[in-house]
């Protein structure tokens, strides 16, 4: 009866012990996940720019919080649109829309991804400089506005309230005035016309000397470098009395006697109407009163708004008062017909002898016709182009 007892305890003993092994270790039991669901950041979807990439890994919410298996997988619906790495980048590639997996525990969640080629930038204000402006009809100016914010992509459009007065590109906001009236220009956010600015144009009608800060100058034969007196390409609309346009005369320095020489003033878009032309000769300097390489009028003068077809505006226009009286350092206001070209060409060419000294309508006459002879050069200190009435 002892032994029997000994046993049983023993064997109470041992079986407790087997228990004891089997029960696991703590965290070692595995917790099946239950749900899975976006963070705030996807679940309202991504809108990305075209080869834009966005990092979405860990941005899920797993139940319960200590489930064991959380290895994220992803897969993208349409990998034209945006493709997803293994560690969950994406990268957009075209503009179009796509769903996006997340897999956790084979529990699947899921968002869209819309690619656009430009993500949109709305404007939230728009202003003029001034509220007011005064203009000139027959001329154009740029209209330019403020934006906020400053990166927006969104575009302004430009009206006009009465187009009869003045004309408005709906793009660039290039402003053409055709008569006298007062007119409202609007910009306007293009995707929401309530966000608007406006601007009143009085135009009047424009007289004197245009502004020449825009202007440019090409030449048949480029111009003569002197840095005695600064010649440049824009020396002679520069507003520096200190610097002079040279050119070379025809016959003169290389250029054939049979040379036409010209320079020719690009005045820029929509520039006005223009009736008369005023010139500064170079003044005294060295010595030499420098009537020899002054222009004494031009043989042509020709207009034109491409550059490349050009109408005879006017013909032998002389320069007034006499060039031949040093004192007669400005011109006149010499009348030449009424135009808006953009662009005016005043040529020169040898008409009296080509010979020496290759005398023109344009230089001086030479000793034999009353004047002086010409230079090897003809120069500009200023020249002016305005509106009488």
């Amino acid at each position: 009866m002892k032994k029997i007892c000994i046993c049983l305890f023993a064997a109470a003993a041992l079986l407790g012990a087997g228990c004891e092994d089997n029960v696991p270790e703590p965290g070692t039991m595995e917790v099946p996940v239950e749900s899975v669901t976006l963070d705030e950041e996807l679940s309202g979807g991504l809108v990305m720019e075209v080869g834009e990439t966005r990092d979405v890994s860990l941005k899920v919410k797993v139940e319960p919080v200590n489930a064991t298996d959380l290895a994220e997988l992803f897969y993208s619906s349409n990998v034209e649109v945006a493709t997803v790495s293994p560690k969950g980048v994406v990268t957009a590639q075209k503009a179009g829309i796509t769903m996006i997996s997340i897999y956790v525990s084979g529990i699947e969640t899921y968002f869209t991804v819309t690619v656009v080629d430009r993500i949109p930038i709305d404007i939230e204000s728009i202003s003029f400089s001034n509220p007011t402006m005064e203009a000139y009809a027959g001329v154009g100016y740029n209209l330019y506005v403020s934006t906020e914010p400053l990166d927006q992509n969104e575009g302004v459009i430009f009206t006009s309230s009465d187009p009869s007065i003045a004309t408005v590109d709906a793009e660039t906001g290039r402003m053409l005035c055709l008569r006298i009236g007062e007119v409202t220009i609007t910009a306007a956010a293009k995707n929401h016309p309530d966000i608007k600015a406006t601007m009143t144009v009085s135009i009047t009608e424009f007289f004197g000397d245009y502004d020449r800060s825009k202007w440019s100058m090409s030449f048949s034969h480029g111009w003569k470098a002197d840095s005695s007196i600064g010649s440049s390409a824009t020396a002679a609309i520069d507003g520096n009395e200190s610097t002079t346009l040279s050119m070379d005369r025809p016959g003169r320095n290389g250029l054939s006697a049979t040379d036409e020489i010209w320079f020719q003033i690009d005045r820029g878009d929509n520039p006005g109407k223009v009736n008369y032309v005023r010139i500064r000769h170079r003044p005294e300097g060295n010595n030499n009163d420098n009537r020899l390489v002054r222009w004494w009028g031009f043989n042509r003068i020709e207009g034109s708004n491409d550059g490349k077809n050009f109408e005879i505006i006017a013909e032998r226009v002389a320069l007034t008062p006499d060039p031949n009286v040093y004192e007669n350092l400005l011109t006149d206001n010499v009348a030449i017909p009424e135009n808006e070209y953009r662009y005016l060409r005043f040529i020169g060419w040898n008409d009296v002898t080509t010979a020496a000294p290759q005398l023109g309508f344009y230089c001086a006459r030479g000793v034999d016709h009353g004047g002086i002879n010409p230079g090897n050069t003809i120069q500009i200190n200023e020249i002016y182009l305005g509106r009488a009435k």
